[in-house]
């Protein structure tokens, strides 16, 4: 059974004065929700099926900023749109682990952060914690972390204690870790791939482009034949 990604979810300005009116609009929302839920579960079934071939898209990116792991040679690029937050996300991570400890030496893959904020209260704080690792060296360390922990400090009112504390369990300079994310130093970058994943249409978490072919969830069978795929041009 397949699990939902975090999808982007339309903003309104209109302010309800009655109950009945908050009733319409939650009735409102709960449709799109649920139409999001099927357009995507259809667009997952398309992906994943083998007798649909998955189409290049016109994407583009910027690497220069982002945290990368694999091979720098490689013509096999994946982009990993991700939200800390998300559940989904986190779901998903033991498939993308499996596919990055098997291919690192075949691959290059390349994090894009792509947090929901109108969803995800903390996921945007969780990606400038991440970058600030990043400075130090420590971002994939980081970053398991987060996901590793997920529901310790998703709901929080305010985790940047437990953010500074994932600092030190990564083994980061307590000072200068704390500085950055006090200043939120690193936050132009996130800004940058926010950016980005609007301009590639990105609206759901997780979404992976290898090269220019854009997946979602994937289990570590539908890894490899993705992979194969990419190496076999």
């Amino acid at each position: 059974m397949r699990w939902q990604p975090c999808v982007i979810l339309p903003r309104t300005n209109f302010m309800p004065e009655s109950n009945n009116q908050s009733f319409i609009i939650g009735i409102i929302a709960i449709t799109v929700i649920i139409f999001a839920g099927l357009v995507w579960a259809l667009v997952k079934t398309s992906s994943n099926s083998p007798s649909v071939e998955v189409k290049d898209e016109q994407v583009s990116f910027s690497d220069d900023n982002d945290p990368v792991v694999g091979s720098t040679s490689s013509t096999a690029v994946v982009h990993i749109y991700g939200d800390f937050q998300c559940p989904a996300c986190r779901i998903a991570e033991p498939g993308l682990r499996y596919a990055m400890d098997k291919y690192q030496d075949q691959v290059r893959f390349v994090w894009k952060d792509f947090p929901l904020m109108n969803l995800h209260k903390n996921a945007r704080g969780a990606a400038e914690a991440a970058r600030c690792a990043q400075a130090q060296g420590k971002f994939w360390e980081y970053h398991n972390k987060l996901y590793d922990t997920q529901t310790d400090w998703a709901q929080l009112s305010d985790p940047k204690q437990t953010f500074l504390q994932y600092g030190n369990d990564v083994g980061l300079n307590a000072a200068t870790f704390d500085a950055c994310a006090s200043a939120q130093a690193e936050d132009s970058k996130v800004s940058a791939d926010i950016s980005e994943g609007n301009q590639n249409h990105v609206d759901a978490t997780p979404t992976f482009f290898i090269n220019h072919r854009r997946y979602f969830a994937m289990t570590p069978q539908e890894w490899d034949a993705a992979m194969q795929k990419a190496l076999s041009k």
